[in-house]
């Protein structure tokens, strides 16, 4: 699917997989607490987990997001960024988060079989509403749901 271009701004993390584990719950509760202060918001409900993939380095730089009109100002400490117009294989994952992990498996297993190519080169997103909101409804929950976005070649 296309998906047009979008302009994003909220927080952002760098580090290892295993800092990631460790910061994310705490970025997403920042991001929550903070997500008033972003002007021009298109969806407040609507917040994005953009994941850029160092692979060579095995780092990784997730950005906490709102889509945002334009921007105006950023709030301290928050960046803003924009993402070209892109097509998109779009997968929902349900259930438990501990899933998470086999429903990627299972969506890049899916995209090889169909003989599409991820763009490991280009951020990835996952897209939250009140379906799911991560540090805020339980993770074990059953009907959570959020939609999962990976660039195609």
């Amino acid at each position: 699917m296309k998906v047009p271009e979008k302009h994003f701004i909220g927080l952002s993390f760098s580090g290892s997989f295993p800092m990631l584990v460790e910061y994310m719950p705490k970025l997403w509760a920042t991001f929550l607490q903070r997500q008033e202060e972003i002007s021009h918001v298109l969806h407040p409900v609507v917040r994005y987990d953009i994941s850029d993939e160092n692979r060579t380095y095995d780092m990784y730089t997730e950005y906490l997001a709102v889509e945002v009109e334009w921007f105006e100002q950023l709030p301290p400490g928050m960046v803003g960024f924009t993402i070209p117009e892109r097509t998109y294989a779009r997968f929902t994952h349900k259930g438990p988060m501990e899933h998470v992990q086999a429903t990627y498996e299972s969506l890049f297993s899916w995209l090889k079989e169909m003989g599409h190519q991820p763009n490991e080169q280009l951020l990835r997103m996952e897209r939250y509403d009140e379906r799911y909101v991560p540090s805020v409804h339980d993770a074990a929950r059953v009907d959570n749901m959020y939609e999962i976005f990976i660039p195609l070649r």
